[in-house]
């Protein structure tokens, strides 16, 4: 008498793949019918011309965030043709909900006409936003002249402070371009936490010595990665009248757990806090495997690692999971520590003789 039956193994991960798969159209079906959040509030604006608004920002009444010592308002002014986003009156050319806003900030020109007379010009300036703070690692303060100082005022932890430096130069033939030592060009170093700023650029001589190749000095804000110096920077930056720069912002004036105690701590679900170095203020972050706005009561949502990139090897399948994912073996396969390997079927057989039955199993791919 022969008897043979299959190992349930198999059968039983044919079963795990098939209620796998069942999970895989759950959640693509809960996917689809999760509600989009968007970055701004409710009936709110999220953008102005071609920059997103995400709130704790807002271009009308009700739709940013209000504080003491400080507001999201940005103004949305189409007088230009074209709308364009602006904060206490700076063009905003990006908001970064990771607590970065982009903005084009005038400079400071200082120049003279040959017999040494001022001629009319944006000397001193002040960036006046309350509450919001240079980026220190994003911008560098530059003065560029051969007849050039220029001072930074501002207030750094509630005390005033002033610092400033000096560009000389008698010949331009004296001028390496790229170089911003001291010989056409200087640079301050910003220190973190610098607020109310104010700044201007100076003359010693009228230019009267170098006018006819450097008649103006300047000084100015910029991001560091969008400046080289060049020599014809000392005339060709009368047509430059604002420079791209990076601002820093957070919420309010506390840490998060004072934030918290108090109740108006407005980080949303699935989202961290984090206090700032110098602290004042906090900024929230979606939690990994989550991505959104953080400071909306919902604005976090699930990544679909499985649609971003590859996430498994070969012979797996993705699977998405509510903050994560995790990879499945396809049908025929096991896996071995990470990776996939053909699994293996066996047969039983039973070969009765006399009174006794004996039984052998042997395995097949």
């Amino acid at each position: 008498m022969l008897f043979w039956e299959n190992s349930g193994a198999m059968g039983f991960h044919s079963m795990l793949v098939l209620v796998t798969w069942v999970g895989v159209m759950l959640t693509a079906i809960m996917a689809a019918a999760a509600i989009a959040y968007p970055l701004a509030l409710p009936n709110c604006s999220d953008s102005c011309g071609d920059v997103n608004i995400p709130y704790p920002f807002g271009t009308t009444e009700g739709c940013y965030r209000k504080e003491e010592s400080r507001h999201f308002l940005i103004n949305c002014s189409e007088s230009s043709g074209h709308p364009q986003p602006t904060l206490w009156n700076i063009d905003v050319t990006r908001i970064s909900i990771e607590g970065e806003m982009d903005v084009m900030m005038d400079s400071s020109i200082n120049c003279y006409d040959q017999s040494g007379t001022p001629l009319p010009t944006n000397n001193e300036l002040g960036l006046q936003v309350p509450s919001f703070t240079v980026s220190v690692t994003k911008n560098k303060f530059v003065a560029v002249g051969c007849d050039t100082y220029t001072f930074l005022n501002g207030t750094l932890k509630d005390a005033p402070f002033t610092t400033g430096c000096q560009s000389i130069c008698n010949d331009k033939r004296q001028i390496v371009n790229g170089s911003c030592s001291g010989i056409g060009c200087c640079h301050i170093d910003i220190p973190e936490g610098l607020t109310k700023v104010r700044f201007a650029a100076y003359s010693y001589k009228s230019h009267k010595d170098v006018w006819s190749f450097n008649p103006c000095s300047f000084a100015f804000f910029i991001q560091e990665d969008k400046f080289s110096f060049s020599l014809a920077y000392l005339t060709s930056l009368q047509n430059n009248r604002t420079f791209p720069m990076v601002l820093d912002w957070a919420i309010g004036n506390e840490t998060c757990e004072v934030a918290r105690n108090k109740g108006n701590y407005i980080c949303g679900a699935n989202s961290n806090c984090s206090d700032l170095k110098n602290g004042s203020g906090y900024r929230c972050k979606c939690k990994k495997g989550y991505d959104g706005n953080p400071y909306l009561k919902d604005g976090c949502q699930d990544i679909d690692e499985c649609n971003v990139e590859k996430k498994c090897l070969e012979k797996q399948i993705c699977v998405n999971e509510v903050g994560s994912y995790h990879c499945l073996c396809i049908k025929g396969y096991h896996k071995v520590e990470e990776v996939c390997v053909p699994s293996r079927s066996s047969l039983t057989i039973y070969l009765a003789v006399g009174e006794y039955i004996y039984c052998m199993s042997i395995s097949y791919d």
